[in-house]
């Protein structure tokens, strides 16, 4: 496979998709009631946009959301632009998808997505999955299924990669590169590969991960 990677001058922004503080991390609901699931999702926000904000190679942080609201409180005092989701355009990849637009009319270099529920994310993690040599970078979760960063060209010639988060994302993402005819190199690293979703995501975070996470969300020690 072929393709360009963004040469130096073109910087990286960082986008991060921000679910509502009520619906979302349900499946966490037979241990957190939906207050401390809602610090969770805060919790979490606020560590993976300051880690990107510290990373080396990120110009900007861009977070899309369908509550706006709910995103500047949870992220307040911190560098980072909100964009609200159309509401006709419902979904984790339509979201993106609207993201890719904006940024696109500005001419942004290069995309980095990253989810908004990674407790072990450093910005080590960050400037080694921007340092990979390939236009597609995709580091997977846990279970070597799933997409939990996606480092992509903003734009490009002919028709645009499609997000395909979701399950078997992994797969679905490396089939996508292919049919653009673009090389990818998928990472899996400690800091990246571990979401938190469920109470098996939990156990296997690292003991110091767990622990301060654990100190800021009652209910999850």
């Amino acid at each position: 496979m072929t393709g360009v990677v963004p040469g130096q001058g073109q910087g990286t922004t960082a986008v991060v998709p921000l679910r509502d503080g009520v619906s979302g991390k349900s499946r966490l609901a037979a241990v957190l009631d939906a207050g401390s699931r809602r610090r969770l999702i805060r919790v979490l926000a606020r560590h993976v946009v300051t880690t990107l904000l510290a990373a080396d190679g990120i110009e900007r942080v861009v977070v899309v959301t369908a509550d706006p609201a709910f995103t500047r409180e949870t992220l307040a005092g911190l560098a980072v632009e909100v964009l609200e989701q159309p509401a006709d355009r419902p979904g984790l990849n339509a979201a993106l998808e609207h993201a890719r637009e904006v940024l696109a009319a500005g001419s942004a270099g290069r995309l980095l997505v990253a989810h908004a529920d990674l407790p072990a994310l450093s910005p080590g993690d960050v400037a080694a999955i921007l340092a990979e040599d390939a236009p597609v970078v995709i580091a997977t979760d846990r279970n070597r299924s799933g997409t939990n960063l996606l480092l992509l060209p903003v734009q490009g010639a002919g028709p645009r990669f499609r997000f395909r988060f979701g399950a078997d994302s992994l797969a679905a993402h490396l089939a996508e590169a292919e049919a653009h005819g673009l090389d990818v190199r998928v990472v899996y690293r400690p800091g990246t590969a571990v979401d938190l979703d469920t109470t098996d995501d939990w156990s296997q975070l690292p003991d110091e991960v767990r622990s301060a996470v654990g100190q800021q969300v009652p209910g999850l020690l």
